[in-house]
This record gives structure tokens, sequence and C-alpha cells, in this order.
């Protein structure tokens, strides 16, 4: 320790002195040299600076550990408007139970009048499973999303993106008009939409659609009504919902305002209610052309299985591949609170 002071105070009368000197001004070396002496405990840190590759394996894990989680909660804000119901475990194909009296009341008599008494009919709801794969290599993003500090992690920051295009896709594609094909390649072939089941339904027999035709700027205000008037009287009773295109929306809005002279407002809570009528006109993004469907107690049913909501995840070199699954279905889970007009099964 004295050895390491008695170098410190001879280096720095030496350099002391010979900046004085070669200044020309030898006064001021003992000045200096004291400086440098004190400069010498200055404590000395590292200046380098560190590089480290991102950890592949890490994110990896991460896309696996926390993918689902992240999938799951855009699947639980999925909007598929009002009437529908959400079946979110569904492991197995679910039978939709419908119990009906077989027999009525009628006039007393001593006679016995016995019969079966209920009546058990259903319709399944049937999920099926989807996917989406994609790969990440982090080089791509080893000047932007790896090396932000924002808090965001990298990969929340694409499972979020890559999520919310995932659930775009079946709401615009597959759940009017997908038509379910196992050797399929688009979100149109994930699973038979409602549209489709209707179609099948009207082509069976099975249902009736309600002729009013194709609706536009000049008689949508009419179509509606007439299409909410044919419905039975416990459906006015209860109230019920007509889902819309957003075109059928609009044009009822032009009509309305011609009828009327004023526009066509929501209420208060942002539902737009036909005058007179306890019926809600909802305008759907997977709802086409100018067809509607009316719905009563929630009869519309949306399966999925919250459990096999996953992301898988692999390495290949420093490549990440990344699987999202999650399985859909559609279904009505009672005919007789459901309507349809020609339109939309044409």
């Amino acid at each position: 320790m004295l050895f390491l002071l008695a170098a410190a105070v001879f280096v720095s009368l030496f350099l002391g002195y010979s900046v004085a000197q070669a200044a020309g001004v030898p006064s001021v070396a003992p000045m200096i040299a004291g400086a440098l002496f004190l400069a010498s405990f200055i404590p000395k840190g590292s200046y380098s600076f560190a590089v480290e590759a991102p950890d592949l394996s890490a994110l990896t894990t991460a896309f696996v550990k926390f993918g689902g989680t992240i999938l799951r909660k855009h699947v639980n804000k999925f909007n598929l408007g009002k009437g529908v119901t959400p079946y979110r475990s569904v492991k197995v194909p679910v039978a939709m139970t419908k119990l009906s009296a077989t027999q009525g009341p009628r006039p007393y008599t001593a006679a016995d009048n016995t019969g079966t008494g209920a009546a058990f009919t259903n319709r399944v709801l049937t999920v099926h499973q989807s996917k989406l794969d994609f790969d990440v290599d982090p080089e791509k993003y080893r000047n932007t999303f790896l090396n932000d500090n924002s808090g965001a992690p990298f990969y929340q920051i694409i499972l979020d993106q890559v999520a919310t295009e995932y659930m775009s896709a079946i709401q615009m594609n597959t759940v009017g008009k997908g038509v379910y094909n196992a050797a399929g390649t688009t979100a149109a072939d994930i699973a038979d939409g409602y549209i489709t089941i209707l179609k099948n339904l009207v082509t069976a027999t099975t249902m009736t659609a309600i002729v009013i035709g194709s609706i536009d700027a000049t008689n949508a205000v009419t179509k509606v009504e007439t299409f909410a008037e044919a419905q039975p009287s416990w459906w006015k009773e209860q109230g019920f919902v007509i889902k819309c295109s957003y075109a059928v929306l609009e044009a009822y809005k032009k009509h309305y305002r011609t009828l009327n002279g004023f526009g066509f407002k929501p209420d208060e809570m942002g539902q737009y209610r036909l005058d007179g009528m306890n019926v809600i006109l909802e305008p759907n993004s997977w709802m086409t052309g100018s067809g509607l469907l009316g719905v009563v107690f929630d009869a519309m049913a949306f399966g999925t299985d919250g459990d096999q909501i996953q992301v898988a995840a692999s390495m290949r070199r420093n490549i990440i591949e990344v699987r999202l699954m999650m399985p859909i279905g559609f279904e009505f889970e009672d005919l007789d609170c459901i309507s349809v007009s020609d339109a939309l099964v044409a």
C-alpha cells in the first residue's frame, strides 16, 4: 500500500514539474502535481460494451409458456354479437338437448288419454381444430423489437398481432359461410358457418325461409319490418334480434330518412331498435348481402375448447417455428328460436 502511494506521489511530481517546465511556469508545478495525485484516487470503471445474442431457447419457451394465455385472451374477446351462447369446453360433440311436450291439455273426461309425455330432440355442436403456422427469424428483429426496452416482451408483440389477425380471419371467412373441409387450406375450410348450416337446413326442408326478396335503400324499412312481423307472437313478446350485414343497416338508414325526414338513431345503449317493436337490428361483419337472420333466447351456439387453445414452438437452427391452435365450431341450439330470410340462403 505504501509502495503504491509512493509511486503515485513520484509520478504526480514528475509529471507536474515536467508540464510546468514545458509551459514556462515552474511556479505552478506543485499545484499540477497535487491535482494529478488526487486524480489518481478517482475510481476507474469499465467502459467496454458487452454485446449479447438473444437467448433463442428462452424465446422459444416463452412462446409455449405464455402463448396459450395470449391467444385465449383474444378468443374471449371474440364478438359474434347478440343471440350467441358460448361453449368454452367442448371436448367431444355436445348434444344441445331440447325437451318438448308431446301432448296438450284437453277438457276433462274419466277416460285415460296417456302418451309419452315428453320428447327429446337435439342438435349437436362439434368443434374442429384449426391452426396457424409461422416462423420467427430473430435476426430480422435484432435492431427493432429485440433491442426495444419498452417493457413489451418480444414474443407478446408477435403473438398479439398474429392472434388478432387469426381471429379476424375466422370472423370474416368462417363464422358465416365457412364449409368444413379437413383437407382445406383456408379459414373458410375450418368449420361450417351459421349461413352454411341454414342453407343446408332450408335445402333439407327442415326450415322454411321467409320470402321478402332483396333489400336496398328504396325498400329496406318495409322489408325488415315484414320479416319482423312474420315471427311468432311469443318472439314478439320476448323480444328478439335481427342480424344483418352493414350494407343492410346502411340501406335501412337511408330509407328510414326518406320516409320520415330524420335519421334512424341508436338508443342510449347503442342498439338500433325498430319503431314500435321489441326488436333490435344488429349488423355483423360475417353477415353478407341482403339476408336477415332472426334469433331469440340466445339460440346460436359458438364452441371451442379452452384447454386446447395453445401455442407450440420449437427451434430449427436459429429459427423459431410456431404453431397457434384453436378448436372452433358453430351450431343452433333450437331451430324454433331461429328464423331466416330467403336472400340469406339463396
